[in-house]
């Protein structure tokens, strides 16, 4: 077999296999449903550290992704992952044996830097795969298959983590702990793309060493002097922000219709409701490129408009309408929606990033995505939160006033990005055909 035939072989192999491993380590599995009531049940913590560990994993996120890329840019991807995979690990042990806040908090960090290793190096398999055997065009169509067969594990894990979670408490996160070492096997069937890439590089002068090093990846610096770029980045911040709340929306909804004085559904409802809930992002992801193929760029206009609907009417609904199952189902609809713009947004931005910037420095525009959406997450999750506060727990009023807030920079952030995008690319982008621009980027 010549190196071009195992280049194919191997590199056609990895597409095939990426969407499983993908799915593998998108996330930790049996864990989320449950994790909050085993932080004040089992180990003793009150609910208001619970909801502070999530401020350290977003934080730690924000300033270790950038120093993370760039001390790991020469690392071979599936290798990176690896390291990743072992992030995923530490969190899960330190869940099953730690005892304190502080230890806790040391998990928070290792699941940091497991998405942060998962989510960039992960990407750059499935890219540089892709371009290796200018199959460039199957992008979104394989990574939302990839995100869609995680969802629907994690819909599965949802409802097996309640069962578990009564039998013994410490059951789901041993699951989950055995699902991260399969995908760490797993792993070992994926080659390394830059394994090709090395074998055809030829650097016998100094001409060539010079053109094979300004193919190296620019600085953090440069690659923001783009206004591409930063539009991209304001438009994550702005739209991966506001769209998060939907996870505390419904967990605060399905504690208060699951209570046991005053719920009107039974508290095993919970984990069928959640589980249907990310079935519904699985789908969404899955066939979010043919939503594209029709829309196009209309399709980020259609989502914005459509989140603002959807948590507005959630909020009329909950605070003007009387209790019943009537109101629970509206409800839970207008939150499954929310829901359902998530995951083709992040798909969404990764094809244009795919598109519109030049290959060399696509890992680099994840991880300063990745900052952007962590500083988003944390920044609209604290005004969510304090809204929470003010209004006593009370959705609506919370829900009201926060997307009143998000409407004029989530519009400003869309037409800032959609101008940039269409003014340097429109003539380039087709989701059919990407083609690559030899610009600044």
């Amino acid at each position: 077999m010549t190196n071009e035939e195992r280049k194919d072989f191997y590199m056609n192999r990895n597409i095939k296999l990426y969407p499983t491993y993908c799915a593998l380590t998108w996330d930790v599995l049996f864990v989320w449903t449950i994790l909050t009531v085993y932080y004040t049940t089992v180990k003793g913590l009150s609910f208001s550290q619970a909801v502070l560990l999530d401020s350290v994993q977003t934080i730690a996120a924000c300033i270790m992704c950038g120093p993370l890329t760039k001390l790991f840019a020469n690392l071979k991807t599936v290798t990176a992952t690896r390291l990743g995979n072992l992030g995923y690990i530490g969190f899960l042990l330190i869940l099953i044996f730690g005892k304190t806040f502080w230890q806790f908090s040391i998990g928070a960090v290792c699941l940091a830097f497991a998405y942060i290793m998962c989510s960039v190096k992960n990407t750059s398999i499935l890219n540089k795969s892709l371009r290796l055997v200018n199959r460039s065009n199957d992008y979104q169509r394989v990574y939302g298959k990839g995100v869609s067969i995680y969802y629907v594990l994690e819909a599965i894990s949802s409802i097996a983590a309640t069962y578990l979670f009564r039998v013994n408490a410490y059951l789901p996160f041993c699951l989950s702990l055995a699902f991260i070492v399969l995908a760490q096997i797993y792993s070992f069937l994926i080659k390394n793309p830059e394994k090709f890439q090395e074998s055809n590089a030829i650097i016998d002068s100094k001409e060539e060493q010079a053109v094979l090093k300004a193919k190296q990846p620019d600085s953090f610096l440069k690659i923001l002097s783009s206004g591409f770029v930063i539009s991209l980045l304001f438009y994550a911040l702005i739209m991966r922000g506001a769209l998060y709340i939907d996870t505390t929306q419904l967990r605060l909804y399905l504690q208060e219709v699951t209570d046991a004085q005053t719920g009107i559904i039974p508290f095993w409802t919970f984990g069928y409701i959640f589980a249907f809930m990310r079935l519904c992002q699985g789908i969404s992801s899955k066939y979010q490129f043919k939503f594209n193929l029709k829309f196009n760029l209309k399709s980020l206009i259609i989502f914005t408009l459509t989140f603002i609907i959807s948590v507005s009417s959630t909020a009329l609904v909950y605070l003007f309408m009387p209790n019943s199952i009537l109101k629970l189902v509206i409800i839970l609809f207008l939150m499954i929606v929310t829901c359902i713009l998530r995951q083709p947004n992040t798909i969404l931005l990764n094809n244009y990033m795919q598109v519109c910037t030049h290959s060399k420095n696509h890992e680099r525009m994840y991880a300063l995505r990745t900052i952007a959406e962590y500083l988003g997450i944390a920044i609209f999750n604290a005004i969510y939160a304090q809204l929470l506060n003010s209004f006593n727990n009370n959705i609506g009023y919370a829900d009201l006033i926060h997307v009143g807030i998000l409407i004029l920079p989530m519009l400003i952030g869309l037409i800032v990005f959609i101008r940039a995008l269409t003014k340097k690319y429109a003539q380039k982008y087709t989701i059919i055909k990407p083609e690559y621009t030899e610009d600044e980027l």
